[in-house]
């Protein structure tokens, strides 16, 4: 049997995956894929939480074809977005910072026609800025204790140089070019100046 996915776009525009328990529906519930299909769609739409109806726009696509486009799209690297913007939801860390989120409202995966994803390459390139700017500004933090020292003694070849090193990291979100044709050519550029992913 050949497993289906159904794929959808929910109202804030996300794109969603939903996968049948085959194992139960059909195992212990003695259905046909196609009425687990229908029983797992009705069952999200009952559930209330997308506000979607039952015609609601959707597609049935194989599950090895959706991994295949997965890794087209660079797995999901650029499906989730906002690594800047503090978590929708105020949720702070132990130490009292407010948590940065990553999520699909603000990421770059479509449904291109046949229902697997796509990655909108002009969205993409602003995940992958959000990316290099959360290094970028970690950087720039590293920065703030060897300038203050640098004041501190009056070394102004110092301050100069920390000064120099700051405006190259502040600049890299206006000169660093993300113009690229494929997801996985854009996944790949990343300034020198700042260290290597991980």
């Amino acid at each position: 049997m050949v497993k289906k996915i159904i794929t959808w776009v929910d109202l804030q525009g996300r794109y969603r995956v939903t996968s049948p328990a085959y194992a139960d529906l059909l195992k212990r519930r003695g259905l046909n894929e196609e009425e687990a299909i229908e029983f797992t769609w009705d069952a999200l739409v009952a559930t209330g939480g997308y506000g979607i109806a039952l015609d609601h726009p959707r597609h049935l696509v194989e599950d090895a074809d959706q991994r295949q486009r997965i890794l087209d799209c660079c797995g999901t690297y650029f499906r989730y977005g906002v690594f800047m913007r503090p978590n929708r939801e105020g949720i702070r860390d132990e130490d009292g910072q407010v948590c940065l989120c990553r999520d699909a409202r603000d990421g770059a995966w479509e449904m291109d026609v046949d229902g697997r994803p796509k990655v909108n390459m002009a969205k993409a390139r602003g995940v992958h800025m959000d990316c290099i700017r959360v290094c970028r500004n970690a950087e720039l933090v590293k920065l703030d204790v060897p300038a203050l020292r640098a004041m501190e003694t009056g070394d102004t070849s110092a301050q100069s140089t920390i000064a120099t090193e700051k405006q190259v990291l502040r600049d890299i979100p206006q000169t660093f070019d993300l113009t690229t044709d494929t997801p996985e050519q854009l996944k790949g550029k990343w300034p020198s100046e700042l260290p290597a992913r991980e």
